[in-house]
């Protein structure tokens, strides 16, 4: 295990543990578990601050929590053992709710993932909800913290997509047209990799889907944490590309999902206020186009991309500019049926799965 510098723990427990506010310390005082909770904040504050070679790498949470708690061991209560209350805090907080952002650039064509720094799996930039927190400032601290965009005031708080996944609920919120040349960089350090803009086309809307190994050589698995998103989103732009706006368009797409998909997600309110008319989501199959699959991306993380490919001014940003393919035609054979019905059993399975990761 690395070791912490004696220096750095002294730090950490003066700002997060022994300084915190006297109504936090007599909660931490009541329930010990509340105490992982700034242990967590000490631990983001070392990743950010503290660790000088990301790629050397540091201690994990609980290996900090074990060094600050045999520091000072004054920390800990007689008689309670941390370790199991570590166990009880991490369960809570795997429950914890999230807030993210799916964020569409002006054309409806793409949407903007982020990698982890320790990983290779992408996600809607977003993140776990604090305590007296709202989803809506969850979300928008989360984008902030993780692409430098402060979409505040572009937060439609009744448009929105949820999911359950492992038993916790999942709400992504539905930023549209923003332009592929804005400035992206991470608020936080060694916290996010990269940040992409990629074809929505070519992102798989389950995990058998093959789209992501023939156009972006990446395993859909690599997506586990925004397929739950994807079919309902891909419903959702078709519709606003129809000319529907946004809350009709997330209706529409919601009942495409739920009543001709059969699909167990969680129920948007504004479905309620609509007629759950069956909606005819067949789609004619056409030749399949052949696929460019070269992409266009910066090496360095200070260089960006305009929305032309050309590198311009400093960012960490690489995105994917294939050229559109009509990914969803053609996969059902040469029969007039929906694809979406036909990856119906597959769907479940993507469920499954997902619930089984987290």
């Amino acid at each position: 295990m690395h070791i912490v510098p004696d220096n750095i723990l002294l730090h950490l427990y003066t700002r997060f543990l022994l300084n915190i506010p006297k109504e936090l310390k007599e909660d931490c005082e009541k329930n010990f578990v509340r105490t992982f909770f700034e242990v967590e904040r000490a631990h983001w504050f070392y990743v950010d601050y503290c660790i000088e070679d990301p790629s050397v790498g540091g201690v994990d949470m609980f290996g900090l929590t074990q060094q600050l708690f045999a520091k000072f061991p004054s920390i800990v209560p007689k008689g309670t053992n941390w370790q199991e209350k570590f166990v009880e805090w991490k369960k809570y907080r795997g429950s914890t709710a999230t807030g993210s952002m799916i964020i569409i650039d002006e054309h409806y064509k793409m949407i903007l993932l982020v990698q982890g720094f320790y990983g290779n799996r992408w996600s809607l930039p977003g993140g776990k909800i604090n305590q007296n927190e709202s989803l809506v400032d969850c979300a928008a601290r989360e984008v902030m913290e993780e692409t430098g965009l402060d979409l505040a005031n572009r937060i439609s708080p009744s448009i929105y997509i949820d999911r359950h996944v492992g038993g916790t609920l999942r709400r992504a919120f539905i930023i549209e047209g923003l332009p592929r040349t804005s400035r992206l960089k991470p608020g936080t350090k060694n916290e996010i990799e990269a940040i992409t803009w990629f074809r929505i086309a070519n992102l798989p809307i389950h995990t058998h889907d093959i789209a992501p190994i023939e156009t972006l050589n990446s395993k859909p698995s690599n997506f586990y944490l925004v397929i739950p998103f994807m079919r309902q989103l891909k419903l959702y732009i078709e519709q606003r590309l129809s000319g529907k706006h946004a809350g009709l368009a997330l209706s529409e797409s919601e009942r495409l999902c739920r009543y001709s998909l059969n699909c167990s997600i969680h129920q948007h309110p504004a479905v309620n206020n609509l007629s759950y008319a069956r909606v005819n989501a067949t789609i004619t199959p056409s030749k399949k186009p052949k696929r460019n699959k070269k992409s266009i991306g910066s090496k360095s993380p200070n260089q960006s991309l305009s929305e032309d490919g050309k590198v311009g001014e400093k960012s960490r940003i690489w995105a994917n500019l294939n050229v559109p393919t009509n990914a969803e035609s053609g996969r059902c054979g040469h029969h007039n049926v929906s694809p979406y019905v036909f990856f119906y059993c597959l769907t479940v399975i993507d469920i499954k799965f997902a619930e089984i990761i987290c």
